[in-house]
């Protein structure tokens, strides 16, 4: 009964979020339903090494309880902080909705895991100098889909490519080239802490630095400090 059940709720999210893009929520559930077994897996690798240990016994969290928004940006734009939050304020986009409770997931682990993924998908936005439209939605999943996996970034790369890029005709080639360069080249950020050093990239060398240094452990190029200090 329960597979049927997902099955139906996974069905029914797909079919919404192509008649529109924007139901986020709808993403989310076939995120949780479907992701489950790859999450697992994350979740061991994270609990056999030290820093992963770290990042499930502190649960750093990207929200407003947490991080200093205004600190943000008070930084510059050039910075991965200040890029940060002016890519959530020019969309008129909230962290805290990204850091919501999961629906469909029992485990307290799995579920953090989740939601540290979709609060660090709007970062891969400001990594990746994209905005929120459908195709630029894509190339964000194909880059989250050579760092982790996912079944639901499988789904948004097949199905948004067929609405967006060969339906619509819209395209990101700055966006996807630096996307293809990096998504398998950057060591997985799964227990990068984004915190650490303010650093100043320029928007030409931003792939170069996420390939080469955004995803050491304790060394980000950025202000964001999900340890909240």
């Amino acid at each position: 009964m329960g597979l049927a059940r997902d099955g139906y709720l996974v069905s029914r999210a797909v079919v919404r979020v192509l008649g529109d893009s924007t139901r986020t929520h709808e993403i989310h559930r076939v995120e949780e339903i479907t992701g489950r077994p790859a999450y697992r897996r994350l979740l061991a690798s994270l609990r056999g090494e030290p820093a992963g240990r770290r990042i499930l016994a502190e649960r750093p969290e990207l929200s407003s309880d947490k991080v200093d928004y205004e600190r943000l940006r008070r930084l510059p734009e050039a910075t991965l902080g200040g890029a940060y939050v002016r890519h959530l304020d020019r969309n008129g986009l909230s962290a805290d909705y990204q850091a919501a409770a999961t629906r469909h997931v029992d485990d307290p682990d799995i579920a953090y895991l989740m939601r540290r993924f979709r609060q660090t998908h709007d970062v891969w936005h400001a990594l990746l100098g994209l905005g929120v439209a459908g195709h630029e939605e894509v190339v964000i999943h194909a880059f989250s889909w050579g760092q982790l996996h996912l079944p639901v970034s499988a789904m948004v790369v097949l199905f948004g490519t067929l609405k967006h890029i060969v339906g619509e005709r819209r395209w990101a080639p700055s966006g996807t080239r630096c996307a293809r360069r990096t998504r398998s080249a950057a060591r997985p950020r799964r227990s990068c802490r984004w915190s650490g050093r303010t650093a100043g990239p320029s928007r030409s060398t931003r792939c170069a630095r996420v390939t080469a240094c955004a995803c050491s452990s304790g060394a980000g190029w950025t202000e964001i400090n999900w340890r909240g200090s």
